[in-house]
């Protein structure tokens, strides 16, 4: 009986409750759908990089001879002891000026080449001897068409197809090694079994399935190979591995990067979720005091009457945690694709990993839970005599402005009645303001990031990601507000229908109301730029590129009104909640 009883109350609970119900769901969705989205594509770039390092079976090793002859017999022997020979490529590699592009051409046995597979984008691999093939189109490759005719060495060939080197995935500028200061604008594969000469080696480990690229063991693996080579065959070589592949090197850096903001991240975003929990749920249950007083009376136990507010809670946060699983693994996608920018990437991985957003989603229904508990207890805890006695009305005292007559004086009616509300109610001041300072850190952190990123080579994925963070930082924000500012007019019914008694019109209840929510933006949008300057040093510390220095000095002026712009969008959405306050029920209720 008493659980069917207890179910029926929490059932009105959510009914009485709905629409804080679901702001509460929103700002966890929008929360954990940003975290697990930037947070998970590292985790993604990494096991595209693998499953591409081992299908495309990318050389660790790469050995250049600086003998303008290439490697002897000698030396070739030399490595593939080393190595083995089942775990070398050889390949002859030269560049020169055609059509005035410098041109890279590499001839080795296309066919049966194991290592450094090419990926045939268009046309077809070599058939015949005067076929080749050529690198695919980037910005700073201008690739042949199929069907185009080169000379090389004196012989002309026929484009037969485009291809794609996996050590050749970056999309910019490649470095020419013949040509100081320039870069290459063509590459072309010349398919022969048998080499003019043998000036590159290509070479892999073997046991290449017990580490991952750019692991802790690999790049120890990395350094004593390095090391047996130079110890082997001197300075007569020149030793490179993915650590020097700017293409390789740089993808796992940069997903590395993107990786941190959404670590950095998923703290400020959880704070601010907390905070507005902590506020809906604090003034819930102060709404609840008699309901609470009533169900002690009748003999029920603490945890019992609290544990319906700790399940309105868990509820809501499941439900935004499940939903922001779409939210996320969508902002993955985008957020991988955009590496395309920069990078020939691996197609999207098919593997479902649910480690960072288990994480995140955990986090969060632990956190919002055990917050809502111990908010609970401070009222949970009270005699019911205290709790079925109203609360008193709050004293009416004197704000810091009555004390500077040179402004009170100027201030109109209205004016000071706004000036004395916003000020005399702390507490709900205080949430506010901090609650907005939250949020306009976080579109400063995001407007920061965007200024920043063209610094960079490779900058569109951080483009991308710091138009998540404003994206979603706008969202949150909005959220923010209007939670607020709801539950502001939801505990202000008698005082708006008293208003609307005395003959206030729509324009100024209305505006009396958010007259308040305007100031206490403003003062949250103002307060939070230094804090958000703080933030954004710590975020360009961590990822290691940009500083506050560099942000351009509009950004400064448009973070915070961006928002207030949110403040005003959230209040739009409580117009018609202020002016249908039922006047007769509003006024009946006790002071």
């Amino acid at each position: 009986m008493v659980m069917k009883t207890n179910t029926k109350s929490a059932l009105r609970l959510f009914k009485k409750h709905i629409v804080r119900f679901f702001t509460i769901v929103a700002i966890v969705l929008v929360s954990i759908g940003f975290v697990a989205g930037v947070g998970e594509v590292t985790n993604k770039i990494s096991i595209a990089s693998r499953h591409f390092y081992a299908e495309q079976n990318v050389s660790d090793i790469y050995i250049k001879s600086k003998n303008q002859f290439g490697f002897s017999p000698q030396q070739i022997q030399q490595i593939e002891n080393m190595f083995g020979s089942q775990n070398t490529l050889k390949s002859m590699c030269y560049e020169q000026i055609i059509n005035e592009k410098i041109t890279r051409i590499y001839v080795y046995d296309l066919t049966n080449a194991h290592i450094n597979k090419l990926i045939l984008k268009n046309g077809n691999m070599p058939l015949v001897e005067n076929e080749v093939v050529c690198e695919r189109k980037t910005t700073a490759i201008h690739q042949f068409e199929v069907g185009d005719t080169v000379e090389l060495m004196g012989q002309k060939y026929i484009i037969s197809g485009q291809v794609l080197n996996p050590l050749i995935i970056n999309n910019v500028e490649e470095p020419s090694f013949a040509y100081e200061d320039k870069h290459i604008e063509n590459v072309i594969y010349i398919n022969s079994k048998i080499l003019p000469m043998t000036n590159d080696i290509y070479v892999t480990f073997q046991n290449r399935t017990n580490f991952a690229p750019f692991g802790d063991d690999y790049k120890q693996q990395v350094e004593q190979a390095k090391q047996q080579i130079y110890d082997c065959l001197g300075d007569s070589v020149s030793v490179l591995s993915l650590y020097e592949n700017f293409g390789m090197f740089t993808l796992s850096s940069y997903s590395e990067k993107v990786g941190l903001i959404g670590i950095i991240f998923v703290v400020f975003f959880t704070l601010v979720t907390l905070l507005v929990v902590y506020s809906t749920m604090s003034r819930l249950l102060d709404e609840e005091r008699m309901q609470i007083a009533c169900q002690k009376t009748l003999g029920y136990g603490n945890l019992s009457v609290i544990s319906k507010y700790v399940v309105f809670v868990l509820m809501a946060t499941l439900l935004g945690g499940i939903l922001a699983f779409g939210i996320g693994f969508a902002l993955t996608y985008i957020l991988y694709t955009a590496f395309n920018a920069q990078y020939a990437m691996p197609p999207f991985p098919s593997e479902l990993n649910f480690i960072y957003y288990a994480l995140t989603f955990l986090l969060m229904v632990v956190a919002t839970t055990v917050l809502t508990f111990f908010t609970g207890r401070k009222i949970i805890n009270k005699k019911p005599v205290i709790l079925l006695t109203p609360k008193a009305p709050k004293s009416g005292k004197k704000v810091f402005v009555e004390k500077i007559p040179f402004i009170w004086n100027k201030l109109s009616f209205k004016y000071k009645s706004t000036c004395r509300n916003v000020l005399l109610f702390k507490s709900r001041f205080f949430m506010t303001v901090v609650s907005v300072i939250g949020s306009t850190v976080l579109v400063l952190a995001g407007l920061g990031l965007l200024d920043c990123s063209g610094q960079i080579d490779g900058g569109m994925s951080i483009v991308m990601v710091a138009v998540a963070v404003v994206a979603f930082s706008a969202v949150l924000c909005s959220l923010v507000i209007y939670n607020l500012a709801n539950i502001n007019v939801s505990e202000r019914n008698r005082e708006i229908a008293t208003l609307m008694v005395l003959g206030y019109n729509q324009k100024e209840v209305t505006g009396y109301i958010f007259r308040e929510i305007y100031i206490m933006c403003f003062i949250g949008a103002i307060f939070g730029m230094p804090f958000g300057a703080l933030f954004l040093d710590f975020v360009f510390g961590i990822i290691d590129f940009g500083a506050v220095a560099d942000i351009n000095w509009w950004t400064w002026i448009i973070a915070p009104l961006l928002t207030m712009f949110f403040g005003f969008l959230a209040t739009r959405l409580l117009y018609k909640k202020i002016i249908k306050t039922d006047m007769n029920a509003s006024l009946k209720i006790l002071e």
